[in-house]
């Protein structure tokens, strides 16, 4: 990303990370949402999050041009990134929310005393996992089954048959569940001072909250794919058809 110019101010999170995926781990680095609010322009995002836009220009700038061959997966097959999705991004919530669970319960028996707010960091987490995993739940079982069958349906056939009617209605609850979801997360990152351990934190501190900040950018990623790739598309795929 070279030769940034005042332009990129007014691009949206989402379509510079489509343009260049390597820019996520310095979005995440500074709290800038690009998945559940990716709507907001990078100038947008950092006026909302009190962060200093020549910051991060620079380290965007520092990334580089992309070399060949880097181009972000183009997924015109939806059946494969539904499989992708599922395997690569549910399968990492439900293994890694227990093991971070666990460890939170930890922290509050052994630190809850002295760091009072990680009864809260613990009660925030609990609510997002529990909110993905029903998440989850739905989109394997409604939205993306409908979804297969549309990438097997040819254009100008008869529209699948649903029991929501239009694609959109599962798509916009989909997509609000994310906003719900970008909130906790939001909140997860501000008590926990952007998953920095305290000084006095041991090393099952550390790993937790290394665990946490994994966890965020891997969620970043699973819903950009869903918000900004998988959905558009399929609303496009439906309403190509009869």
């Amino acid at each position: 990303m070279s030769g940034l110019s005042s332009s990129i101010l007014q691009t949206r999170l989402a379509d510079l990370v489509q343009e260049d995926p390597r820019i996520t781990p310095v979005l995440d680095r500074f709290g800038l949402d690009y998945c559940c609010r990716g709507y907001r322009t990078l100038e947008e995002a950092s006026i909302d999050q009190s962060v200093p836009v020549s910051e991060v220009l620079e380290e965007l700038e520092a990334i580089g041009p992309r070399p060949d061959g880097t181009d972000a997966p183009a997924w015109t097959d939806l059946a494969g990134l539904v499989r992708h999705i599922v395997t690569r991004h549910h399968r990492y919530v439900r293994e890694h929310q227990p093991v971070l669970q666990a460890l939170l319960d930890k922290l509050v028996n052994r630190h809850g005393e002295r760091h009072k707010e990680l009864a809260e960091v613990r009660a925030v987490f609990e609510s997002l996992a529990e909110e993905m995993l029903q998440h989850m739940n739905k989109e394997e079982n409604i939205l993306f089954p409908y979804i297969e069958t549309l990438a097997r349906t040819s254009a100008g056939q008869p529209r699948p048959f649903s029991p929501f009617g239009t694609i959109l209605n599962p798509i916009r609850a989909m997509e609000q569940e994310h906003l719900e979801a970008g909130d906790l997360l939001a909140r997860l990152r501000l008590l926990t001072d952007g998953y920095q351990a305290p000084a006095d934190g041991c090393m099952s501190y550390r790993l937790c909250f290394e665990g946490l900040a994994r966890f965020e950018a891997d969620l970043h990623q699973h819903v950009h794919l869903e918000n900004y790739v998988l959905f558009p598309r399929a609303i496009a795929m439906e309403g190509a058809l009869g």
